[in-house]
């Protein structure tokens, strides 16, 4: 059953939970990035397709748990859009002690660039959820060795987003109720440690999807389209096929990092796929 969704559609209230959506600006991705594509739907987003960069506020009454935390500045080279929370700004620090809690749905650069800046938290008296496989995964030091030269520059920069937090973590393994009807959903497939949360009010849910779907051009008409930053494409497609038809014949409204709106929606059969229905 739906939540209560304001006029302006980025506003949701469940029960005694308020969710808020913030958009941390948005990413322009090549073409290139997609495969198991027909030629229509390659030229659809060709030479590039604009990704939003949406986190979210929840909010308790007691607690205000950000469910990622931006970019930063740190994309801005590539994607000069992004990083629009400007969380490192001094002028917001009161707004950041203010945090009590941060989910990290996963950790690539767009989703934890805010979380610190010179060494130092950010938000210095926040709980930190994130997944244990994919705490591990990127902090594990044998991996800058691991990877491809091309792919260390993004390894060096999660780890060092990641070490000044290190002592505010709470590490989850699997599905996780955190209170207040919120609960961590493992989500696997685009990393290893993937998860999406879900809201909950008597009757009420939603569902915040991260980087379940990151195209809203290709991916819900067609949810077997992969994409290039996905650590286990097979494993993606399943984890976003499941949850796509739990949104849709449930009628669960929801949101997702790079939709290319910030407002909330529901998902509806179309063919053989599906199609977004902006609230």
């Amino acid at each position: 059953m739906p939540g209560t969704l304001e006029k302006s559609a980025t506003r949701l209230a469940l029960g005694d939970l308020t969710l808020t959506a913030l958009s941390d600006g948005y990413l322009d991705i090549p073409a290139a990035y997609f495969s198991n594509v027909t030629p229509a739907e390659q030229e659809a987003v060709n030479p590039s397709t604009r990704f939003g960069a949406n986190t979210w506020l929840i909010e308790t009454g007691t607690r205000k748990i950000l469910v990622d935390a931006g970019s930063g500045h740190f994309l801005r080279e590539r994607f000069p859009a992004s990083g629009a929370l400007t969380w490192q700004a001094p002028e917001k620090a009161e707004e950041r002690a203010a945090v009590t809690d941060i989910i990290i749905t996963h950790m690539h650069a767009d989703h934890i660039g805010g979380l610190s800046l010179n060494g130092s938290s950010l938000f210095p008296n926040a709980v930190i959820h994130v997944q244990a496989t994919e705490w591990n995964f990127w902090t594990d030091a044998a991996l800058l060795s691991a990877v491809p030269e091309d792919k260390r520059p993004m390894v060096h920069l999660i780890q060092a987003l990641a070490k000044p937090v290190g002592n505010q973590l709470r590490l989850h393994r699997g599905d996780a109720d955190l209170g207040n009807g919120i609960t961590l959903l493992s989500a696997p497939g685009h990393t290893p440690g993937h998860q999406a949360v879900h809201l909950s009010a008597g009757a009420e849910e939603m569902i915040l999807l991260a980087d379940v779907v990151v195209s809203d051009a290709l991916q819900f008409a067609n949810p077997e389209v992969r994409y290039a930053l996905d650590s286990d494409p097979a494993l993606a497609v399943q984890t976003r096929k499941t949850l796509f038809d739990r949104l849709s014949a449930d009628r669960i409204p929801f949101a997702a990092t790079h939709l290319s709106t910030d407002r909330f929606g529901y998902l509806e059969t179309r063919g053989n796929g599906f199609a977004f229905a902006e609230v």
